[in-house]
């Protein structure tokens, strides 16, 4: 077994898949499929009500270092750059206003700052497997690549761990997230929760602190409740129950309307939570950017990943196949400002590391999908990959690109 691992999965390993050539690799990929294939069509002819089934998709990211040992986006591999988001973020905007006049929400303007280098929460992935092949064989850097694979089903595994590094002393049971076990992570960029997730970057760090010390109250007080004998309400019912009434009572309606004991007890927890000063500022933020929106959070929706599909903004976007997953909020349970930055930006990278790697893709093992790409191999995949179309000016629409693909083609 090749022992890859990333932080935070333990003893988890990862399927021993050797990359030598490009013929190699998409007959892997293609395997892959079949499975998926299968899978989709078992799952169909159990389900009752196939309207409600979510089919599973894979996403590929590719990555020229295997020793990075992680796959999170660069704004959590910077302590100041992370304490400093929303200032980046709001300075870009002000500094090139003409780049982002056809953005019509956050996503759009994060996806933009992304092309352009700027550190964000979004990291790149791509439903195209050959064009994640592509980055993991990119650079003649002395180090083997990878492909790593992802998918848009949470592994409830993964859950519990990345629970268990995020609130090791709060007794928060994965119960919680047992709606997340049958709803797809896949969001448009123009879902409510993305663009609640991509406006609490924006805000302040101050704000978005505040907003995030709610949210683990919410959490500390829906962990006693559960832990209750004879009161168990899953969160996801009393949230439903709750919608329902704010549509019966033309969202006129409180949780004192609701009759459910039960629920109504649950729901207090959400009262609070929605009532809080950091949660009505970041409302303000949201409509700021968007317009009207209903004061509606689901709390327990701002801990795991989304992967997000961005509208076609530019050429690279349409030609990388690309798509990302939006990395929500970082949970410290343990804030201690003296702490010295390199250890603060490793535990914050540990954690965020444990979030993503519950969208992983798995075998019937339950070992993580993976493709190794020993480094002595880069350059010959890399020429397979320009004899399909797969080059530098492709990925990087550009003259300067085009030029070098042009100057490289006469030394071949």
């Amino acid at each position: 077994m090749h022992e890859l691992k990333l932080e935070n999965l333990g003893n988890q390993y990862f399927e021993d898949n050797e990359i030598t050539s490009l013929a190699d690799y998409v007959k892997k990929v293609e395997e892959l499929y079949s499975i998926l294939e299968k899978e989709d069509r078992d799952n169909k002819e159990n389900m009752v009500n196939n309207e409600d089934y979510d089919r599973r998709e894979l996403y590929f990211r590719g990555q020229d270092n295997i020793e990075y040992g992680n796959t999170c986006p660069s704004l959590f591999r910077n302590n100041k750059r992370y304490e400093y988001e929303a200032n980046m973020i709001n300075d870009f905007i002000a500094k090139y206003p003409d780049l982002f006049k056809d953005c019509q929400n956050n996503v759009d303007r994060l996806a933009l700052m992304q092309h352009h280098q700027l550190p964000t929460r979004l990291l790149d992935l791509t439903t195209n497997a050959l064009i994640a092949l592509y980055f993991a064989v990119e650079k003649d850097n002395c180090k083997d690549g990878v492909v790593y694979v992802f998918n848009n089903f949470y592994n409830e595994e993964f859950v519990d761990k990345a629970l268990n590094v995020s609130f090791s002393k709060l007794d928060v049971s994965h119960s919680i997230f047992k709606f997340l076990r049958i709803k797809s992570s896949k969001r448009d960029s123009f879902s409510d929760q993305v663009e609640i997730e991509t406006s609490l970057a924006r805000m302040k760090r101050k704000d978005s602190e505040g907003f995030i010390k709610e949210v683990m109250k919410f959490y500390e007080g829906l962990s006693k409740y559960y832990s209750a004998k004879n009161q168990k309400v899953y969160w996801e019912d009393a949230y439903a129950e709750y919608l329902q009434n704010l549509h019966r009572q033309q969202h006129k309606c409180s949780f004192k309307d609701i009759c459910m004991c039960n629920t109504k007890k649950i729901l207090n927890l959400y009262d609070d939570f929605n009532n809080a000063i950091p949660t009505i500022r970041l409302y303000h933020a949201i409509e700021r950017d968007s317009g009207n929106f209903d004061h509606i959070i689901n709390p327990v929706e701002m801990y795991l990943p989304k992967i997000v599909t961005p509208r076609i903004i530019d050429q690279r976007i349409k030609n990388q196949q690309g798509l990302f997953m939006l990395i929500p909020i970082d949970f410290d349970p343990n804030p201690k400002p003296d702490l010295d930055p390199e250890v603060k930006t490793k535990k914050r990278r540990n954690r965020i590391q444990s979030r993503i790697n519950t969208l992983l893709y798995t075998n019937k093992e339950n070992e993580a999908v993976a493709f190794t790409i020993p480094c002595c191999m880069k350059e010959k995949i890399r020429k397979e990959l320009s004899n399909i179309g797969i080059s530098k000016s492709f990925i990087y629409p550009d003259a300067t690109h085009y030029a070098e693909d042009i100057a490289d083609s006469y030394l071949n």
